[in-house]
């Protein structure tokens, strides 16, 4: 009985132990950047929204629901010696949308779905994860019409946050359970116009778990969505705002995630996102005619890390 009680002991000793060292173990999360890498990521996005329209004097209540399917490829183009690299962004995928509510004489199908097209952002992304200098250098050919915002608003709802792969690292090691701040400011440029983005949130490391065979540090994030009004009228046709047309967007919300980091080799191998916002768009013809739309939704994403290779280099 004396020898049962003394392993006993000893096992919950091992057991404390071993809880205790986990609890104050502290690490430095930076991300690592190998130029001609390429990162091959796959995501779902699903969600649904309550719209209500203003046209011509008319009131439109109607509801949209939305599941995609994404593929991001980054390409590492280059890193200083600063360690900031210089990144080629491709997302493409399909939606599917789905719209319930409006009246027969809306001539709106019930079930779309079609090609999200490939859209490229070039980044130049610091260790921590602060996007330094974005720019849109490939955007949709055509641009959809208000009553589809899921497609036309893709984009900006892709840099919503404003960081690389919605965390920023603090400078300081950590703990699990320490809480840092993830707020600042990035500059973002579409079609030659640059739009400053003010970002507010915070992040706390939750725990240490194992994701593929990769040792992860778990990471809880929560974010404020930045005002991204000019940054989506950056989307509309030039043409049609050379033309007199006055458009008004406003945003606003909040989304919550965590993020899979794979410690030793400096990346995110996961992620999940949730977000709740609120936006209104108006648009003010040169004939006095007027359209608005104001959207309350909620939208998920989920990321992972599908493949890592070596771009091929021309001698």
């Amino acid at each position: 009985m004396k020898r049962v009680g003394w392993l006993w002991l000893a096992a919950l000793a091992l057991f404390v132990g071993g809880v205790l060292g986990v609890q104050e173990r502290e690490v430095t999360l930076r991300f690592q950047f190998v130029p001609n890498q390429i990162r091959t990521y796959e995501q779902r996005v699903d969600g649904e929204m309550a719209m209500t329209m203003q046209v011509a004097g008319q009131e439109v209540a109607f509801t949209m629901t939305a599941k995609g399917e994404m593929t991001e490829t980054e390409r590492i183009e280059s890193v200083d010696k600063e360690g900031v690299a210089t990144f080629v962004v491709t997302s493409k995928g399909r939606m599917k949308l789905e719209t319930s509510g409006l009246p027969p004489e809306a001539e709106v199908p019930p079930e779309e779905e079609e090609e999200i097209p490939p859209t490229t952002v070039r980044l130049k992304v610091n260790p921590l994860g602060k996007i330094v200098e974005a720019k849109m250098e490939r955007l949709p050919e055509k641009v959809a019409a208000p009553s589809s915002p899921f497609k036309g608003s893709l984009p900006a709802f892709q840099i919503q946050g404003a960081l690389w792969h919605s965390v920023l690292f603090p400078e300081k090691p950590v703990r699990v359970g320490d809480s840092w701040d993830m707020s600042g400011s990035m500059d973002f440029t579409v079609k030659d116009r640059t739009v400053k983005v003010d970002y507010k949130g915070s992040g706390r490391l939750l725990a240490f778990e194992k994701v593929d065979e990769r040792e992860c540090a778990v990471v809880e994030t929560t974010s404020e969505i930045p005002d991204l009004s000019d940054l989506i009228v950056g989307f509309f046709p030039e043409e049609a705002r050379k033309s007199g047309v006055q458009i008004h967007v406003s945003t606003e919300g909040k989304m919550t995630g965590k993020v899979w980091f794979d410690i030793a080799n400096g990346l995110s191998v996961r992620s999940s996102e949730t977000t709740d916002m609120t936006s209104n768009v108006s648009l003010s013809l040169p004939t006095g005619q007027s359209f608005s739309m104001s959207m309350q939704g909620t939208f998920r994403r989920e990321r992972r890390l599908v493949k890592v290779a070596e771009a091929k280099v021309e001698k």
